[in-house]
C-alpha cells in the first residue's frame, strides 16, 4: 500500500482528530525539522526545541487550512518545508534573544548591567524608579514572556529600552510617524504585561483575562478605577486622566502602581 503524502495526511485531519494520522504527520515534520537544523548554522543548539518547533509548524499548517490549499502533493511538500524553515529560524531568533537577556549590556551613559534589570521598565516605564524585579523566578517569567512576543515588539522594546534610541530615530528607521511608534511601544508593553500575568494562571486566553480581572477586584479607589478602565475597557492613560479629572502624568503613575499591585496579586494567588 502506497504511503500517504503529506497533503493527504493534512487533509485527513480536517474536521477530525485521528491519533495515527496526527502522529505520522508529526513524525514527518520532526524529520524535516532535524534535516533543517542539521544544515542550519548553530542548529544543534536547538535540539531541545524540536518538539516546540514541530508544534509551531503544525499550528501554521492549521492556519493554511482556513485559507485553503489548491496545489497538489509536491506543492504542499514544498510549502511544508518552507513552514518548517520559518519555524526553525524563528526558534533560533527567539533563543538568541532569550540568551542575550542575562548578558551585560552597555548603555549609552556607559553603565553596564544585565538586560534583565530593565525588564520592569519594559512592562511599564513608571515602574523603574519604584521597584526592582523581586525574585529570580519572577525575572525569568518576564524574560520568557518577552521572548514569546512577536519579533517587531521584541525589537521595538529592545531598541527603545535597552539601546535607548529616540522615538524619532525609530520612526525614521521604520518609515513611520513618531506617534505611530509611541502607540506601538505602548501596545507592546501591554502585551508583555499580559503575557507575564498569564504565565501565572491556567486556561484559555479569555479565562486568563477573567482571572486577572478577578485578582484586580481588591484594588480600591482610584487604583481600581484606573486599572479596570485600562484592562477591561482598553482606555489610554490620557482618556483615563480625563475620566478621573487628573493630569495625564498622574494617571500614568496611578496605572503603574495598579499594574504592580495586580501583578503581585496574581503571582501570590498562583503560588497559593
Amino acid at each position: 500500500m502506497r504511503p500517504q503524502s503529506e497533503l493527504e495526511l493534512f487533509q485527513a485531519l480536517g474536521g477530525r482528530e485521528d491519533a495515527d494520522v496526527l502522529a505520522e504527520l508529526s513524525r514527518r515534520l520532526r524529520r524535516c525539522v532535524h534535516w533543517v537544523l542539521n544544515r542550519m548554522p548553530g542548529g544543534h543548539r536547538l535540539s531541545g526545541e524540536v518538539e516546540d518547533i514541530v508544534g509551531d509548524a503544525r499550528l501554521r499548517l492549521e492556519l493554511l487550512r482556513h485559507r485553503g490549499f489548491e496545489g497538489g502533493a509536491p506543492e504542499f511538500r514544498t510549502y511544508l518545508y518552507k513552514v518548517v524553515v520559518s519555524a526553525c529560524v524563528e526558534a533560533a531568533n527567539r533563543q538568541r534573544w532569550t540568551a542575550s537577556l542575562d548578558a551585560p549590556v552597555a548603555l549609552p551613559d556607559g553603565e553596564a548591567k544585565p538586560l534583565g534589570d530593565v525588564l520592569r521598565e519594559m512592562v511599564d516605564p513608571h515602574l523603574r524608579a519604584d521597584v526592582e524585579v523581586e525574585t529570580a523566578e519572577e525575572a525569568s517569567r518576564v524574560r520568557t514572556a518577552l521572548a514569546s512576543l512577536d519579533g517587531r515588539c521584541r525589537s521595538l522594546l529592545r531598541r527603545f529600552h535597552v539601546e535607548e534610541r529616540p522615538i524619532k530615530e525609530l520612526a525614521r528607521a521604520e518609515g513611520a510617524r513618531a506617534n505611530t511608534i509611541e502607540v506601538a511601544l505602548s501596545r507592546c508593553r501591554q502585551r508583555l504585561y499580559a503575557a507575564v500575568l498569564f504565565s501565572y494562571v491556567d486556561g484559555s486566553r479569555a479565562n486568563r483575562r477573567e482571572q486577572v480581572t478577578q485578582a484586580a477586584q481588591h484594588l480600591e479607589g482610584q487604583l481600581g478605577e484606573v486599572f479596570r478602565a485600562w484592562w477591561a475597557e482598553n482606555r489610554s492613560p490620557t482618556q483615563i486622566s480625563k475620566q478621573l479629572g487628573v493630569e495625564p502624568g498622574e494617571a500614568r503613575r496611578l496605572l503603574a502602581r495598579a499594574k504592580l499591585e495586580v501583578w503581585r496579586a496574581v503571582r501570590d494567588a498562583g503560588a497559593a
